[in-house]
């Protein structure tokens, strides 16, 4: 019977209570009646309402105590998952009120269909993750294949040609004014376009950064696309510092576009450069002073735009395991911080 009892749902328990409590009332009520019938009948009204009183609230709190306590179960349960434990489940030891254990059912049913959509998501991200490694890879493959066969033929036959002209230049008499300007001009050209060859080489795989390090390589990039156009730089840079060289290419990478965006977009009179390191991690900061963006909204509209900059900044940091801080107001200039581990 008692079992029965506590498998009823709760409505129907406190329908049941405040029955016993009209049954015990009036019961009691008629024997206390023809027992004192000499009392008047103001005091026999208090002292009914009184009793009647204290004996429902006595059995509602009985009842709905009984009740509540799965329910205040359900509650922490409920708030574990809101601070992110998808792995609690609700207990159904307690929970004898079929409503509450169908809910807690329910409820365990949709934490196991989310953990299976969480490690299919998982299995899905780390599946992007290896695919977006590789393309990574074969992309810094393909640059410097690249700069390797610009630097050993076309630059090599850019010095050839400006080592003739010179000789043509030599050979030419005095009085050929006309055609050493020629020569002239054309050594010039030639000069310029081995520069730029130099510097599409260096973009697409710096040697600095294989010989020197990663600090000389930024440093070097960055005077040479900042300084030009009259951005003052100032740098705070460790240059005994090496690392794994997928780190280092990864990390003058983000550099890269750090900078890159001052340069198109920033407006900036002064920039900031800090690389360290910390026991655990690298430490990459690029800060300017100029008319910044809003940061709250830079990534998605990058790829909503298709301005990869910020977005493929993010990739790389993910890829390595680190993290990207980007804090900028309009107007007030911009800062990107980069923490990855060191290996």
């Amino acid at each position: 019977m008692l079992n029965r009892w506590k498998r009823l749902p709760l409505v129907y328990k406190v329908l049941g209570g405040n029955a016993v409590v009209i049954i015990v009332g009036a019961i009691g009520g008629t024997y206390i009646t023809q027992s004192l019938l000499e009392v008047s009948g103001i005091e026999l009204a208090l002292f009914f309402a009184t009793a009647g009183i204290l004996l429902s609230l006595a059995i509602n709190y009985f009842i709905l105590r009984s009740a509540l306590y799965p329910i205040e179960a359900l509650q922490r349960t409920v708030e574990r998952i809101d601070r992110g434990d998808t792995a609690v489940r609700a207990s159904l030891t307690n929970i004898e009120d079929p409503q509450l254990a169908r809910f807690a059912q329910a409820l365990n049913t949709m934490l196991g269909r989310l953990a299976a959509h969480t490690r299919m998501i998982e299995t899905h991200r780390a599946q992007l993750r290896r695919m977006s490694a590789r393309v990574l890879s074969a992309q810094e493959d393909k640059r410097k294949r690249i700069a390797r066969e610009l630097h050993d033929q076309t630059s090599s036959s850019l010095a050839r040609m400006l080592l003739n002209i010179e000789m043509i230049g030599e050979a030419v008499p005095a009085e050929s004014q006309e055609m050493r300007e020629k020569i002239g001009g054309m050594r010039v050209l030639c000069e310029q376009t081995l520069e730029s060859v130099r510097q599409i080489i260096f973009d697409l795989r710096p040697t600095l950064l294989d010989d020197l390090g990663l600090a000389s390589a930024i440093r070097w990039y960055a005077k040479n696309n900042l300084e030009p156009i009259g951005v003052q730089v100032q740098f705070e840079l460790a240059n005994e510092l090496r690392g794994a060289s997928l780190v280092e290419t990864a990390l003058f990478r983000i550099a890269q576009e750090a900078i890159t965006n001052i340069v198109r977009h920033a407006q900036a009179q002064h920039a900031t450069i800090h690389l360290s390191q910390s026991p655990t991690h690298w430490l990459l900061s690029v800060q300017d002073d100029g008319r910044g963006f809003d940061s709250a909204t830079a990534l998605n509209e990058s790829l909503a735009d298709q301005r990869w900059g910020l977005f493929g900044v993010r990739e790389r940091v993910e890829l390595l395991g680190g993290t990207l801080n980007v804090e900028s107001t309009i107007g007030k200039g911009t800062i990107i911080h980069v923490h990855v581990p060191l290996e």
